[in-house]
């Protein structure tokens, strides 16, 4: 049975998600290159890379995605496609198991998928105090986060909202508690609804 199509396909503009996911769950900026290569990208064109950011590993890694995530090389689809599954694999196969299962398991999720195709919108809407002490409630972020969603206005930005992706991918109905909040605050209802829809299908 064929598998089913990635809610969130990967693209350059999603550069500084993938960043983010990386550095929340720890990878070291280090081994830029041996993910390149595990990533399908050519030798030289990391050579590149290399040489001209020799000495920045985070910018090295930066350029190391944007080739990825362009399909600079044509080596990149013979991998795989361009989504969390084939980044995972890539990871699986230079050791970094421990990051590679968080990102299969969460980013990866299906349902986990299509909250990530509404993170942007989710970024911009301002939730009550009294949602977001509802979001700690209900176990969609830590204690530790909800001062940092208060601090930051109440927005849904950063590892926050990577918890909450953590949070629906454990247990596929907090996408409904979380969408239930969402509807508290006018500005989300049709968000909400949205997200809900799509969940349906």
């Amino acid at each position: 049975m064929a598998s089913k199509p990635s809610h969130f396909p990967l693209d350059i503009s999603k550069l500084n998600f993938v960043l983010q996911v990386l550095r929340h769950y720890k990878f070291s900026e280090a081994r830029w290159f041996e993910f390149g290569l595990n990533l399908g990208l050519l030798h030289p064109t990391l050579e590149a890379i290399e040489s001209a950011h020799r000495g920045n590993p985070s910018r090295c890694l930066m350029e190391c995605l944007t080739k990825w995530l362009t399909k600079a090389d044509d080596n990149v689809t013979t991998v795989g496609p361009i989504i969390w599954k084939t980044l995972a694999n890539a990871l699986h196969g230079m050791n970094a198991t421990s990051i590679s299962t968080d990102i299969r398991k969460t980013m990866a999720d299906p349902v986990s998928e299509i909250l990530q195709c509404y993170i942007g919108k989710l970024a911009q809407v301002v939730l009550t105090e009294e949602s977001v002490g509802l979001l700690h409630t209900e176990g969609l972020i830590s204690k530790d986060t909800l001062t940092e969603v208060k601090s930051c206005g109440c927005s849904l930005v950063g590892d926050p909202m990577l918890l909450i992706l953590s949070a629906v991918a454990e247990d596929h109905s907090k996408l409904c508690t979380l969408t239930s909040i969402l509807m508290k605050s006018k500005e989300a209802v049709s968000l909400a609804s949205d997200i809900i829809m799509e969940y349906g299908k």
